[in-house]
């Protein structure tokens, strides 16, 4: 998995990606996933590099022509041990909830209730 050092090396690099964050479109945490998942030289960071400069419209041609074909496109430049550590991480974090949760639900707790002692006993007759 790729740093955070390198991945802000690569923001300065590329600080079109800055715009994105200010106006809301991206988060940094999205393009850290994305830079961990396909690294700096893939398609995936065409529309980002490329989008301002052509405008809108074209934005709007990419999602609503986007096929199977793109999406194994997208597969197959997917590294298998990032996405298998990311699996990883995720699956112990879905572990730890559910163990967290569970044992909340499998101690039930004692309940007191009160009960008032009867008048005519006076001294456990």
């Amino acid at each position: 998995m790729k740093s955070k050092e390198d991945f802000k090396e690569f923001v300065k690099r590329h600080p079109e990606l800055i715009k994105y964050v200010k106006s809301g479109e991206m988060s940094w945490q999205k393009f850290y996933e994305l830079y961990s998942l396909y690294d700096e030289d893939d398609n995936a960071w065409s529309e980002y590099f490329n989008s301002r400069n052509v405008g809108n419209e074209s934005k709007i041609n990419a999602n609503t022509s986007f096929g199977v074909g793109e999406i194994f496109n997208m597969l197959k430049n997917v590294k298998p041990e990032v996405l298998q550590q990311n699996i990883t991480s995720i699956q112990k974090f879905l572990g730890f909830i559910g163990e967290f949760v569970g044992d909340k639900e499998s101690t039930p707790q004692p309940r007191n209730i009160y009960t008032p002692r009867p008048t005519n006993k006076m001294f456990e007759d």
